[in-house]
């Protein structure tokens, strides 16, 4: 009795591991069928572009510049951890970027592109809907996400990495303005202690939190170590600011070390340059469009005295012309 249950039990953890082993390899060939195909490469100096089938010229491009992008990037993150192998790949719409993600990774499902620090790997997507996206800026700015990961780790909190991202991409954006515009009007900014929670994935919700970051990263790329208009960082002291939080050291010791001030009173400072930026923001759209169709009523008065100049002096033209021919007789019909 004790071998027959001793042969069933043997039997069923035999059934119970091939059927484990046939789900493992069925679940590793359908996400071999999921993944995206990309037979471009093309290799540059440490990078690797893979990119989607008819996407060859646009990948040599990207391959052109993406050392160039990492070299400007590294100059913020001077002595710090930098990547040796990065691997971009480029797909011809952002609904792919999941299929072109590293296994076990999902990319929001909003993105344009998306970096991968702990993997060496950036994608990003020709379009997103019906409109083509800046590809160069996109990967730009994943790459600036990866660079950073790389050097600091999981240190850095998502604020700094957005904004930081934002300002080796720079691209500008109408909306971020009007966000920034109406945070100035309102005063509804969200406390530094809250911002890297309020990053929802949907991104409207988080369009506030984007804005917020890439400002205030802005700002402290600009300021100098003390406060004050006279005092010009020219970057060193934000980049104090990131070694000294690769080393290991709390985000307000950094701030001390590298602005002599902690994050509360530098957000405090941005907070206030805020307002001041961005209160007279819609008095000096105002003042620009009254400006514009004024300058468009010049030009339009001015047409006009030429026009009607120019129809004057065809008439006295006539005139003459009639006085000095003999054959012209007046009209004496009255």
């Amino acid at each position: 009795m004790r071998s027959r249950l001793a042969a069933l039990v043997v039997a069923a953890a035999v059934a119970l591991f091939a059927s484990t082993g046939l789900a493992v390899r069925v679940a590793r060939a359908q996400d071999a069928v999921s993944r995206l195909a990309l037979p471009v490469a093309v290799r540059v100096d440490g990078v690797l572009v893979r990119a989607e089938a008819g996407m060859e010229a646009l990948a040599e491009q990207v391959a052109g510049r993406a050392r160039a992008a990492l070299a400007a990037i590294a100059e913020d993150l001077p002595g710090l951890p930098v990547a040796r192998w990065v691997e971009i790949r480029l797909v011809k719409r952002a609904e792919n970027l999941a299929r072109a993600a590293p296994p076990g990774r999902s990319p929001p499902p909003w993105a344009i592109g998306v970096a991968y620090p702990e993997d060496g790997v950036v994608i990003a997507a020709f379009r997103r809907g019906p409109v083509p996206s800046d590809i160069h800026s996109v990967v730009t700015h994943e790459l600036a996400h990866l660079a950073l990961g790389t050097a600091l780790g999981p240190r850095a909190p998502r604020w700094l990495h957005e904004g930081f991202a934002y300002l080796h991409s720079s691209e500008f954006s109408l909306d971020r303005t009007s966000t920034l515009t109406g945070m100035a009007w309102t005063g509804d900014v969200i406390p530094l202690a809250e911002l890297d929670r309020s990053f929802p994935a949907n991104e409207d919700a988080a369009a506030r939190a984007y804005a917020e970051s890439y400002d205030f990263a802005a700002f402290l790329a600009r300021r100098g170590r003390l406060s004050g208009p006279d005092d010009d960082g020219n970057r060193w002291p934000f980049r104090r600011f990131l070694a000294s939080v690769a080393g290991g050291a709390r985000l307000d010791d950094a701030a001390r070390a590298a602005f002599s001030a902690d994050l509360a009173q530098l957000f405090d400072e941005w907070r206030q340059g805020l307002r001041q930026r961005y209160l007279m923001l819609p008095v000096g759209l105002f003042g620009l469009a009254i400006w514009a169709v004024a300058a468009v009523l010049l030009v339009l008065a001015f047409l006009r005295k030429r026009r009607l100049g120019r129809a004057t002096l065809a008439r006295w033209a006539e005139e003459e012309a009639a006085a000095a021919d003999p054959t012209t007789m007046p009209d004496d019909r009255s």
